[in-house]
């Protein structure tokens, strides 16, 4: 009998480190076919299957919900019925070559740093990938006390979609320093702007002119087009500006990529085609892909203000706000990394997009 086939967790977007299983599409030890769907799982930017990658006996550990590293095992395929146990030989890999190594699994930071710190490979069970992060995690882990379960509360479920955020948010803000800067916009001002595009091509919304402002801005302003890894600051070498969109369907952030080269109408044209095909349920995983900046827009609720939070490899997000009442004015927040930056430099830019939606630029 050959050893079982492991079934990997693809890396559908380079960014992405972690998905959540959704539902199984088998029970545990049921014959599958090549091609047959196994599991469906998903990350913050898509919800994706994974199939069989041959004939055999399915077998899994992981239940819907579970997190699960991209890269580590989230199922194996086995020749033979194995009365649903979960198969004891090391398996094959059905995405890269198996190694016997341990150390394939450690990278030399982690190694040094599991040293240091008294941790064993043991602690870290399965197949998935372990770097200096994952080190320090269980370091914070350990000396966390346990939580007793509240007595006046109950708990409720959160969709895949939020369990697959509240993971990568945990990953973002156990390294971040946010900080925040608002600054006002004239709504007189903007709504002349608005208007003269209008009268030119076609309404165009704030988010949209937002947009393409934004991504003639940022070449100019690396450190809030970026992302602090590996004890350094790094800039995205192109621009691409996602916004966020939540309407029944969970949060998603599709990307505008190359909007400083487009004109404003043909940004709302891009802006409106992506948030139809996101209410249509038919965004790929490239109109997801590849944002360096984020813009959340809460306007239409009559929010006038919030704290936007920061998106993964990512150094800056805007806010907009509704416009308050007696004053006519609205908000435009901007949540930074102070690694990268600091309040003045967050101000300066806050603004030179102010005066560009409001048309005053020099």
């Amino acid at each position: 009998m050959s050893d079982p086939l492991a079934v990997l967790v693809p890396q559908i977007n380079p960014n992405d480190e972690h998905a959540i299983v959704v539902r199984w599409h088998v029970e545990k030890g049921a014959r599958v076919r090549c091609g047959e769907t196994l599991v469906t799982l998903e990350t913050t930017k898509t919800t994706f299957d994974v199939d069989a990658p041959q004939d055999g006996y399915a077998f899994f550990e992981h239940e819907p919900n579970a997190e699960i590293a991209v890269g580590a095992p989230v199922a194996w395929i086995a020749d033979s019925n194995l009365s649903g146990q979960i198969p004891a030989q090391r398996p094959r890999s059905s995405d890269a070559p198996a190694s016997t190594e341990s150390t394939a699994r450690f990278t030399r930071k982690a190694l040094k740093l599991m040293k240091e710190r008294g941790l064993t490979e043991a602690d870290f069970p399965g197949d998935a990938r372990v770097d200096a992060d994952a080190v320090e995690h269980a370091v914070a882990e350990r000396k966390a006390p346990a939580a007793a379960a509240p007595r006046d509360a109950e708990p409720f479920a959160l969709s895949p979609a939020k369990i697959a955020e509240v993971h990568a948010l945990q990953r973002v803000y156990e390294q971040v320093v946010p900080s925040t800067v608002t600054l006002a916009l004239d709504c007189g001002r903007l709504e002349a702007r608005l208007s003269g595009l209008a009268g030119d091509h076609g309404p165009v919304s704030l988010l949209e002119l937002c947009i393409h402002e934004v991504a003639r801005l940022l070449p100019d302003w690396p450190a809030l087009n970026g992302f602090y890894a590996q004890r350094a600051a790094w800039s995205h070498r192109s621009v691409a500006v996602g916004f966020a969109v939540n309407v029944g369907r969970g949060l998603r952030v599709p990307v505008v990529k190359d909007a400083a080269a487009l004109a404003p109408h043909e940004v709302a044209r891009a802006v409106r085609d992506l948030t139809l095909r996101y209410m249509r349920d038919e965004l790929t995983i490239d109109d997801v892909s590849g944002g360096t900046f984020t813009i959340t827009d809460l306007s239409a609720e009559g929010v006038v203000h919030f704290l936007p939070v920061l998106n993964e490899r990512q150094s800056a997000i805007l806010g907009l706000t509704a416009e308050r009442s007696g004053v006519h004015t609205r908000d435009l927040i901007l949540t930074f990394d102070h690694r990268l930056s600091d309040g003045m430099h967050a101000a300066r830019f806050l603004g030179a997009l102010r005066a560009r939606l409001e048309g005053v630029e020099d």
